[in-house]
């Protein structure tokens, strides 16, 4: 999961860097999600992250274009920060997801405690 969160933050680098929306928009999904196999997403992340990659590859390509490249050229602005919105959502939850940790568990432990702890002589 390191490396999708790293992938993440690269795409929200990118996000928040210089130049219009929808070019950092393309470049951030071009270079870092675009090639990011469904299945290695965690469960919770797959829905958001499959309705991006339609919505990003939504026109067929032109010439030289990719689809992403026609497609982002061809949405509104709104639409091209709504999906930047999408990238930093997803971000945001596989940190969540890495941040939990497994609870703590009861063990068992046969020693007995010395009798300074136990507040017994």
């Amino acid at each position: 999961m390191l490396h999708l969160a790293k992938r993440l933050e690269a795409a929200v680098r990118t996000l928040v860097g210089d130049g219009p929306i929808k070019q950092r928009l393309g470049q951030a999904y071009a270079r870092y999600l675009g090639d990011l196999p469904l299945p290695d997403l965690p469960d919770s992340l797959r829905d958001r992250f499959a309705e991006l990659h339609d919505s990003m590859h939504k026109a067929p390509p032109i010439g030289k274009e990719n689809s992403v490249r026609v497609t982002v050229r061809k949405m509104s602005f709104a639409e091209a920060a709504a999906h930047a919105e999408t990238i930093v959502d997803l971000y945001a939850e596989i940190l969540r997801i890495g941040d939990r940790v497994e609870p703590l568990k009861v063990v068992q432990n046969e020693e007995k405690p010395p009798r300074y702890l136990t507040g017994r002589s």
